[in-house]
């Protein structure tokens, strides 16, 4: 009988250690998943910030906050991105805390014109550039994730960008698996869950004053915040453990950090079914003492389990990783895609030039070849004169292929340098350069008026880049005309320099001028352009201290002008 008992609670202890090293295992796998899928919806909006910062009509809200007919205008601005981005919400808030504009100001609950001044995203986000929170909007009473960022120009912050993400798809993933899953905030609350008798409540007591900066910021709305009753039992490791929920359930939990350190991500196994096999092996390790055969076989049986445990183990590794590789990769492609857009359009632009550059380089080819057949016939007849005359001719066209280059070199370059005294004749005429062949080969009328000593504080490469830009989309405008006239001057203003590139193609529709300058925005058609060249050449001039504007003429014709900060005379 002691024995049988001790073989018992020896079957017994083992199997249930086993059982929860099991548990243990297949929660930390179940949560490198969900850690990955929460991580990836959390970053999948991070660049909307940055494309309606660099947006002309949420700039000019931000200096005119008062203007009803421009808040109207962005808050229709912020539905159309948010129609295409997914967010349940997109909104602006102004420096005081007062909602300007918001993609959803035609349903009710919206917070346009609502005072958020007290909301801990938008206090962090003026004061230190970012914010997150997630609570229960005050007008909508709906939960979500709230991602703030300050909105700044010449460095000074004027604003707030606001998202709201639903996570309630999330949440609904959670409730179709055996285990449970819990997401508690930097209060320890659980804000979401897989039992809704478990939602807004604490894993743990809090203090009065956590209690006040809650009644304060108010991220749970009404609810009662009565603990969860958890009580650790022990401690399997740094991030792992086991507990009992409400006196009742046992869980084996695994645990980590997510969103930057400021959740805690955590997926409980219960220990019931695994208790239960633990003391069935119990009974049948008792019986091992008193019938050795049926020990032996059920020893046959508990390898073959090890051995099913352990493939299972690989092929529950294989899939994980599998998994995880593949939302790292969707992650990628996700933040890369707005780059990729962005410099779709320069490569555009440079592909146009290529052809010119190609025909450009052709003819000093096909002279040096000559000249270089001359110069051996010359040698071998003595004319060493006329022979050095056909070496320095080839040297000057390799000196205009080099030049010829370069310039191309000069537009594909990406340039970081620092900002200084630039020549705006140079800058004009090295963009003319580039553009010569489709001038020249569209028989167009190009009239400059440049005062050589006028200069700008810039970046030569960019600042070709804006020119070349603008004069390329000359270009393009007049090519259906009869009489085809660029005309380009720069004078200075005051402390700016300001210069007007015009052409008399036809005018910019009304319902577009006011929008050229937005991301996607373009009349060409399809697969000409994807609307991206003016939005570069606009944030290129700002990060200048300049700004760069359009306007139509009468009776037709399109003129963009270019103010930038105007330096001293230029010299060299």
């Amino acid at each position: 009988m002691a024995l049988a008992a001790f073989a018992a609670w020896l079957g017994y202890a083992l199997a249930f250690r086993l059982g929860l090293e099991r548990l243990h295992e297949r929660a930390s796998q179940r949560l490198d998943v969900e850690a990955a899928r929460l991580d990836g919806q959390l970053a999948r909006f991070e660049f909307l910030p940055n494309l309606l910062e660099a947006s002309p009509i949420i700039a000019r809200l931000l200096d005119e906050p008062d203007n009803g007919e421009l808040q109207m205008q962005a808050s229709a601005y912020l539905e159309s991105i948010n129609a295409i981005a997914g967010a349940t919400n997109l909104y602006i808030v102004g420096v005081s805390g007062l909602t300007l504009a918001a993609a959803d100001y035609r349903q009710q609950g919206t917070p346009l014109g609502r005072n958020l001044s007290f909301r801990p995203y938008v206090i962090d986000a003026l004061k230190t550039g970012r914010g997150r929170f997630f609570g229960v909007g005050i007008t909508s009473a709906q939960p979500g994730y709230y991602q703030s960022y300050a909105l700044v120009a010449n460095g000074a912050t004027r604003g707030v960008a606001a998202v709201k993400i639903n996570l309630d798809a999330i949440e609904r993933g959670w409730r179709d698996r055996t285990d449970d899953v819990l997401l508690a905030d930097e209060n320890d609350v659980a804000i979401l869950v897989s039992r809704d008798a478990w939602r807004y409540r604490p894993i743990r007591p809090l203090s009065q004053t956590e209690r006040d900066a809650i009644a304060n910021a108010r991220p749970y709305g009404g609810a009662a915040l009565t603990p969860l009753a958890w009580m650790e039992r022990a401690r399997i490791d740094e991030n792992a453990s086991r507990v009992a929920i409400e006196g009742e359930h046992s869980f084996v939990t695994s645990s980590r950090k997510v969103n930057g350190g400021a959740w805690r991500l955590i997926v409980l196994e219960d220990e019931s079914a695994t208790r239960q096999k633990a003391i069935l092996i119990g009974w049948l390790s008792g019986l091992t003492a008193v019938v050795l055969m049926l020990g032996l076989l059920i020893a046959g049986q508990r390898r073959r389990a090890i051995r099913q445990k352990l493939a299972s183990r690989a092929a529950l590794q294989a899939a994980h990783d599998m998994l995880e590789i593949k939302v790292q990769e969707r992650t990628a492609e996700l933040r890369a895609a707005q780059s990729e857009l962005v410099h779709a359009e320069k490569l555009a632009t440079l592909g146009q030039m290529s052809a010119g550059i190609v025909h450009e380089l052709n003819q000093p080819l096909a002279a040096i070849q000559t000249s270089a057949d001359n110069t051996a016939v010359l040698i071998e007849r003595g004319l060493l004169d006329e022979a050095r005359d056909n070496v320095a001719r080839i040297g000057n066209l390799v000196r205009r292929m080099g030049r010829l280059t370069k310039q191309l070199r000069v537009f594909a370059y990406k340039s970081d340098e620092p900002l200084d005294d630039i020549s705006v004749a140079k800058a004009v005429q090295e963009s003319l350069s580039l553009l010569r062949a489709r001038i020249r080969d569209g028989r167009i009328d190009v009239s400059t008026s440049v005062d050589p000593e006028l200069a700008i504080v810039a970046n030569q490469a960019r600042l070709e880049q804006v020119f070349t830009n603008v004069i390329a989309n000359a270009i393009d405008a007049v090519g259906g005309g009869q009489e085809k006239t660029i005309g380009i001057r720069a004078t200075r203003n005051g402390e700016m320099c300001e210069i007007v590139i015009e052409n008399n193609g036809p005018c910019i529709p009304s319902d577009m001028l006011s929008r050229v300058f937005e991301p996607f925005v373009t009349s060409k058609p399809p697969g000409e352009g994807l609307g991206l060249g003016l939005m570069l050449c606009d944030h290129i001039v700002r990060s200048f201290g300049g700004r760069l504007s359009v306007q139509n003429l009468t009776p037709t014709g399109v003129a963009f002008t270019i103010e930038i900060p105007a330096a001293g005379n230029f010299e060299g």
